[in-house]
């Protein structure tokens, strides 16, 4: 064989090494990617465990709180409901009674410089009992 011919082959030889070295590069960079993925996975699945598990201690510790309080809940939402139907009937009662009284001032001719000099005569009497 002539020396040219095997200085080819050598040339080519370590060019194949060289391209296999670079894959062995690449393949490093890629095996190192992947570990990197597998620890973030494993970090985000103790993270997701973590969580079920609080999320299961709440729902076993307050679930049976709520359930406990429900009966007083339903106790404070009836009177909470009595209440505003006993404020209904006092702002109709409070309308009705304003129109009455409008009405009255007016058949009366009744006006409110009347009425603020009985309210200045009401104040200075409290005023002077309070002493």
């Amino acid at each position: 064989m002539s020396s040219s011919h095997n200085e080819n082959m050598i040339e080519e030889l370590a060019k194949d090494y060289a391209d296999y070295a670079k894959v062995n590069l690449s393949m490093k960079q890629f095996h190192e990617t992947i570990e990197d993925v597998m620890i973030r996975l494993e970090e985000f699945q103790s993270i997701v465990g973590m969580v079920q598990a609080e999320s299961s201690e709440c729902m076993n510790e307050h679930i049976p709180r709520i359930r406990h309080m429900r009966k007083e809940l339903v106790t404070l939402c009836r009177k909470i409901d009595a209440l505003e139907h006993v404020l209904i009937a006092a702002n109709v009662s409070l309308t009705a009674l304003e129109t009455a009284v409008d009405t009255a001032e007016a058949e009366l001719g009744v006006t409110d410089r009347f009425f603020e000099k009985i309210s200045g005569i009401c104040d200075r009497k409290q005023t002077t009992a309070s002493i």
